[in-house]
């Protein structure tokens, strides 16, 4: 008789991951790139940093003709492709700030 193992969060020597939830909470863009964006006038954006906040993508942007502004920006991504940039919404404004100021 074969015997499993439950899995906790009580182990010894560590803990286990559930990897799926891992990839949710993990940033997507790992190194700064340049992304276009616009229409009718295309504008270029670098990225400054990427981090997770409650299941979203978030995206500091830059600019390179005006490097003190950095845009905070909610970023859709789907099967491996950015599709879609909106504006970071108001209640989320806060923590996010407080969370960049930290890292940049």
């Amino acid at each position: 008789m074969i015997q499993q193992q439950g899995i906790t969060d009580n182990r010894r020597y560590g803990k286990l991951y559930n990897f799926m939830e891992y990839k949710k909470v993990k940033p997507y863009f790992a190194k700064p790139i340049k992304i276009t964006m616009g229409n009718p006038i295309n504008d270029t954006y670098y990225l400054v940093k990427n981090i997770v906040y409650k299941g979203k993508q978030i995206l500091a942007m830059k600019q390179k003709q005006d490097s003190n502004t950095i845009i905070l920006v909610e970023a859709k991504i789907v099967d491996g492709q950015l599709i879609h940039i909106s504006k970071l919404s108001e209640e989320f404004l806060g923590d996010v700030c407080v969370m960049f100021e930290r890292t940049i």
